[in-house]
């Protein structure tokens, strides 16, 4: 805290809303961080191996709901920010009650469609797992996905906040969501054997929406009660604005999702079974304290650069900047040391059940550090919605990276679908930082400034 509190003195009311958030986000994500851990050997030992990854991998999948709202999320988010930054609060609400409802819509859409075709689905060789699960999965599967469709819904709650410079009180309603699941797969592990995965998918599917949903309650009939989404405020005509970037943000997160959740994990699956998810996921799980930390850091800036850039303050975007690039340097050596005593980490997390080796820590590691510098420029570029060249690279990146990561991971086993996925952040690692210098330098031209 002491460097933070240097890296950021003398500062603006701007950045000392963000500070505040940075400061108050640790606390959390360190509670965050320690349930993280605890639900891990908790869930192995309730199920087995194998069980967990093949649920590791199904919420992977469903993890795809978060971008079925085209981008919307992320357009309100913007659009949301700079109408409260100009104090147009009647336009805030008007944005707030359109972007709900069509969230609603698209939701309720796609559990329709995902319902007529999970009956034509074979859940059982998509987890690479037994016949004889195949209707159970099939049915937990539609459960699962209709907790994940409410769930998305209500979680505009925490878009509200992020956009009201407020990330942290979405970060607490992520740490009580995940407080429940590890309580009840704890009363779990106590009065239920042996272990039934129905129960835990739908624990860490139902858990997170009733925290979300009593947050609705909570704010919008309370301090946020101006920016309560009712009916006779939805007005479609904003359908465009919200959606223009959105749909941009949409392809964008759609295709991080493919290299980064979804891809990774079903190829994994595939080419060697359920036991190598968990092998990743751990090491994974051990090394993305870092990249959590680090995302309580950048997250207040993304809306604060919408502010900034506004009000035509680029020094500010420039300045702040620069003292993130301090903190992520600072990253490094600690990176290192974690690499060093990964495998004590390993055994006194897990124990012997899960062997992870060496290689596959350093490639994680790698993809780890890889991602936080990328999303040191991108949160700031997002914030000012010039993300064409984010855009289409991305989409590049999707589509190599599947064929890639097979060839890979068939020359090198799991360290090697690890390496594809550290390739395919070379691109945006490269070009990000160009284009922030470009843009606040006032020098961008054509696909830069787009």
């Amino acid at each position: 805290m002491t460097i933070l509190n240097r890296l950021f003195k003398n500062i603006d009311n701007r950045t000392a809303v963000a500070r505040k958030n940075i400061l108050f986000s640790f606390s959390l994500k360190g509670i965050s961080i320690i349930i993280s851990f605890l639900l891990v050997p908790l869930t192995i030992d309730y199920l087995d191996v194998n069980e967990y990854g093949i649920w590791l991998t199904l919420s992977s999948l469903l993890i795809w709901i978060n971008f079925f709202d085209i981008g919307l999320s992320n357009g309100l988010r913007n659009k949301l920010a700079e109408s409260l930054a100009e104090k147009d609060y009647l336009l805030a609400r008007k944005y707030v009650s359109t972007a709900f409802i069509l969230l609603s819509i698209i939701m309720f859409v796609f559990f329709i469609l995902f319902f007529i075709a999970n009956k034509f689905l074979y859940w059982d060789k998509i987890l690479n797992t037994d016949i004889s699960q195949r209707e159970t999965l099939n049915n937990l599967v539609l459960i699962v996905f209709a907790f994940f469709c409410l769930q998305f819904v209500f979680k505009t709650v925490g878009t509200i906040l992020i956009a009201n410079q407020q990330p942290a009180y979405n970060d607490l309603l992520n740490v009580l969501g995940n407080l429940l699941s590890l309580i009840i797969i704890y009363i779990f592990t106590k009065t239920s054997r042996p272990g039934s995965l129905s129960g835990v998918a739908i624990t860490f599917s139902a858990s997170p929406l009733l925290v979300f949903v009593l947050a609705y309650f909570v704010l919008f009939y309370g301090k946020y009660s101006y920016l309560r989404p009712t009916f006779s405020f939805v007005d479609f005509k904003y359908t465009k604005t919200l959606m223009g970037l959105g749909v941009q943000f949409f392809i964008i997160q759609l295709a991080v999702c493919i290299v980064v959740y979804s891809s990774t994990n079903i190829i994994l699956t595939q080419l060697f079974g359920g036991e190598s998810v968990t092998q990743y996921n751990i090491a994974y799980k051990y090394f993305n304290v870092l990249s959590m930390i680090y995302i309580i850091i950048i997250t207040p800036f993304w809306t604060a650069a919408t502010d900034a850039y506004i009000k035509k303050d680029l020094d500010w975007i420039f300045i702040s900047l620069k003292k993130l690039i301090r903190i992520y340097l600072l990253s490094i050596p600690i990176t290192f040391i974690m690499i060093l005593f990964s495998n004590i980490f390993y055994k006194l997390w897990v124990g012997d059940k899960v062997i992870i080796p060496l290689s596959l820590s350093i490639a994680v590691a790698i993809y780890i550090l890889l991602f936080n510098w990328s999303n040191t420029f991108i949160y700031f570029i997002n914030g000012i919605g010039k993300i064409k060249l984010q855009l289409y690279t991305t989409v590049i990146v999707a589509i190599l990276y599947i064929p890639v990561a097979i060839i890979a991971g068939k020359m090198f086993g799991v360290t090697g679908v690890v390496i594809a996925s550290s390739l395919s952040l070379l691109p945006t690692s490269i070009l990000m930082p160009i284009q922030c210098k470009k843009l606040y330098s006032g020098k961008a031209n054509g696909i830069w400034n787009k």
